[in-house]
This record gives structure tokens, C-alpha cells and sequence, in this order.
């Protein structure tokens, strides 16, 4: 089941937030208001989920796979008294609270009509994909053990793996098929994605020795072909989108993909062409959490909601910011109309600075 809600108290710099998240959650602010916090938040309770199955109350742990947070006091709300950290999911069948006592960090669980199971975050059917993705390489690790859970890394990492497996594969979600494609297969449509991005472009991977993959690229322009090349001989952005496009392709309804800075070394109609899958998938119900900073991912999804009839439900805005002088985050909430418009008075800061230079320039 997806997660509808989210309330989190007293973690960093989120004193008290309640968030309703939707199909398409856009996480966006300035920098150090919170964004990536809320993300770490879900993050902490993925990376303690075996510890909510013991009858032991077992220590939180903040130094793990997912994330490396430092020290208790590093992750407490700088201002609170003796009060606990409070992570708290919610969706139509039910609540889970998670609670990390003050003093020790050990963790307490309040669960009412509901399994936690029942949540997208806790199975494989979770993606993450970390802000710093893997770079161009001659060369990819093996992991059989994420690709037989359907995950290809934080970092991307085992997309290449992924591929070699996977290419012929069918999609899950018929209408994730670029228009252009003749089949369903996944390698092609990657393919077709990528080529919005870095026009003619044709991808493939093939494990070596069972030891490494290798990752290639050539160019279709007509009837000609171009050599293959490897991914540090061709544009870096191509490959640092590479893992988005094959988590988003590979996705079943109900899936859960966070997306940390999809706009990375990305020219702006790609960075547009990015938001469109999202908003794509998230039409065909899988739920995606973005984290960005990029107006054209912001405008590409207005554009996408306009024209792929994404409904108003189906995508949540929100704009992280801290009031002058204060250390709590704040949160503005905002919806895109069917139009692709924000009818709300606009935040100050929120995808405003295009207009405040064109306003230096104008006068």
C-alpha cells in the first residue's frame, strides 16, 4: 500500500511536520530548509525494519546502509526537552508510529489496524536513488542479490547488472512504453527514453566473465550507426540519469521510487523530459518522491499534468523553507490544476528567481 501520510516530530530540523503525500510528491526548497531530512526520515525507518519484529526494544541505528547520521544529538531537534523522535505512516487501512526514546534511542512501536508490511516503504518494491549516483565507467559491478530483489543500488550501481538480466523483459506498465517503441521490452524503451535526452542514442550491457558488465552506447543518425562506446566517452549526464529512467521503466503500481536531484547534469529539455516519466508512472500509480531544486523538473511536471491528464490528487507541492532566525522547518503546501497551473499566492523563494532576475534585467 502507498503511504498517504507522513508526520514526523522532533528529528533535526523537523520539529513537528505532517505531510500528505501523493502519487507525485515534489520535496523542493532552499538549501539546508529540511528537504533531504524528510527524506532521511523515511530512510531511518527502512534501514531499521528488522528491528521492528522483536519483542526486545532494540536500539535505533543512524550509522547504516541507507544513511550515515552521526551522533544521537546530531539527529534530535536542537530545542526539544526530553521529547522523543516521532515517525508516524498513515494510508487507508491503518497507522504505524515509530518512536526513538530520547535518552537511548530505543525503539517503541504504536501500530493501529495495520501490518508493516502494508506500506510500500517496508518490501522491495522500495527504490532509492541517492543524489550522488554512479559516475562513467569502463566497467559495472555484479550484485545478484539486489537484482533478484529487483533493486539496482542507491547509487545506481547495479543498473548496468540490471539491464544485462532484465533488458528483455516486458514492462509491467504498458503505458510507461515510449511512443516510438515497437515492442515492451525494457532495454528498448530505455533506449528511447535515453534518446530524449541525448538524441539517436542506443544502450547495451552484457556481463563479462561473471565478473563485471560492461555498459555501452552507440548512435543511430539514419541508416548510420556509430562505434560502441563506453560510458566515460560519452556526455556524463547520460549515464547519471541512466538509473531514474530504468528504476521508473522496471516500476509496478504501488512501487515506491524516492529521487534525490534527478536534474544532475542534465540540459534543461532533459531535465523536462525526466519529469514527464515521473509524472507518467505516477499517473499509472506508482508513488514517487522527488527532491529538486530545478524549475524545468517543477515546469515539466505542470506541462506533463496538462497533457497527460495527470490529476490535481495525484501530485502534492512542497516547499520547504525556515522562517528568519528560527531553526524549525516550515512547510507550504501547493497543487497543480488540470491546467498545469498553481493557483496558490506563491511562497517567496519558491521557483521565483527566473522572474526576479528577468526583473533586474526588464528594470
Amino acid at each position: 500500500m502507498k503511504i498517504d501520510r507522513v508526520q514526523i516530530k522532533n528529528f533535526k530540523s523537523l520539529r513537528d511536520i505532517d505531510i500528505t503525500l501523493s502519487n507525485l510528491t515534489l520535496i523542493t526548497g532552499v538549501n539546508s530548509s529540511g528537504k533531504s531530512t524528510f527524506i532521511q526520515a523515511l530512510l531511518l525507518l527502512k534501514q531499521n525494519e528488522d528491528k521492528f519484529y522483536t519483542l526486545n526494544r532494540r536500539a535505533l541505528s543512524i550509522n547504516d546502509e541507507y544513511i550515515k547520521l552521526g551522533k544521537k544529538q546530531d539527529i534530535l531537534y536542537e530545542e526539544a526537552y526530553k521529547e522523543d523522535i516521532e515517525i508516524a505512516l498513515y494510508n487507508e487501512e491503518g497507522s504505524t508510529k515509530v518512536i526513538f526514546n530520547n535518552e537511548d534511542l530505543k525503539i517503541n512501536l504504536e501500530i493501529d489496524n495495520n501490518k508493516i508490511h502494508n506500506f510500500n516503504l517496508f518490501d522491495d518494491r522500495f527504490q532509492y536513488i541517492m543524489t550522488d549516483r554512479a559516475i562513467p565507467s569502463i566497467s559495472y559491478p555484479l550484485s545478484d542479490e539486489d537484482i533478484d530483489r529487483n533493486l539496482i543500488g542507491f547509487r545506481g550501481e547495479y543498473t548496468a547488472h540490471y539491464l544485462a538480466k532484465n533488458g528483455l523483459e516486458e514492462l509491467t506498465i504498458e503505458k510507461l512504453r515510449h511512443e516510438h517503441s515497437i515492442s515492451n521490452q525494457l532495454l528498448e524503451n530505455v533506449s528511447l527514453w535515453l534518446g530524449d535526452i541525448s538524441n539517436g542514442i542506443d544502450i547495451s550491457a552484457e556481463i563479462y566473465q561473471n565478473l563485471e558488465v560492461k555498459l555501452t552506447y552507440s548512435y543511430k543518425y539514419g541508416e548510420k550507426e556509430t562505434n560502441k562506446y563506453t560510458p566515460i566517452n560519452v556526455g556524463f549526464g547520460v549515464t547519471y540519469v541512466l538509473p531514474i529512467i530504468v528504476a521508473i521503466l522496471k516500476a509496478k503500481p504501488n512501487d515506491l521510487i524516492i529521487i534525490e536531484n534527478p536534474e544532475s547534469h542534465l540540459h534543461p529539455k532533459g531535465q523536462s523530459k525526466i519529469a514527464e516519466l515521473c509524472a507518467l508512472a505516477s499517473k499509472n500509480e506508482v508513488q514517487i518522491i522527488i527532491e529538486t531544486h530545478s524549475d524545468h523538473v517543477f515546469n515539466g511536471i505542470r506541462v506533463a499534468t496538462k497533457k497527460l491528464n495527470l490529476k490535481p490528487e495525484q501530485s502534492q507541492i512542497c516547499y520547504f523553507k525556515k522562517d528568519d532566525n528560527e531553526l524549525e522547518t516550515k512547510i507550504d503546501f501547493f497543487n497543480i490544476d488540470k491546467e498545469g497551473k498553481i493557483n496558490e499566492n506563491w511562497s517567496k523563494g519558491f521557483f521565483d528567481e527566473y522572474r526576479n532576475q528577468l526583473d533586474e534585467l526588464l528594470w
